[in-house]
């Protein structure tokens, strides 16, 4: 029985047909990124760069005869992230924050008339940047 042994050749082909699959699915992760739309709008010669990005997220249950609860998840933290942005020729220039509703919950109240209600949401942060003049 003879096994099939590549060359040296078939190796270094595979090999870097391999390092150029990664090659290409990095570059399209940090195209996807905010940092990548960052510079890729400041090379298209905008002069005001906006993304929004979720800080935490809060969800809502009621339980019964126990009341309506939510449970709210780490903000997050973007500072790294902002950095990178402006490092790209961007300097923050404005951040807003809203509540985007994603649902609730309700129940009847026990032995009470009324309504019992939790809410599920997240807090999304707005960042406006505008170019720096470095150029």
């Amino acid at each position: 029985m003879s096994f099939f042994k590549p060359t040296l050749a078939e190796q270094t082909r595979k090999k870097l047909h391999q390092d150029e699959k990664n090659r290409k699915a990095a570059e399209s992760e940090f195209n996807d990124s905010p940092v990548g739309k960052a510079r890729a709008a400041k090379e298209a010669g905008a002069k005001i760069f906006q993304i929004d990005m979720p800080l935490s997220q809060s969800k809502g249950y009621t339980m019964a005869m126990l009341g309506a609860y939510s449970y709210k998840s780490k903000t997050k933290d973007y500072s790294n992230l902002i950095q990178a942005i402006e490092e790209e020729g961007w300097r923050l220039e404005h951040v807003s924050y809203v509540f985007r509703w994603t649902g609730s919950e309700s129940r009847d109240k026990f032995l009470a008339s009324g309504q019992q209600e939790s809410v599920s949401g997240e807090i999304i942060g707005i960042y406006i940047f505008r170019a720096t003049e470095t150029d």
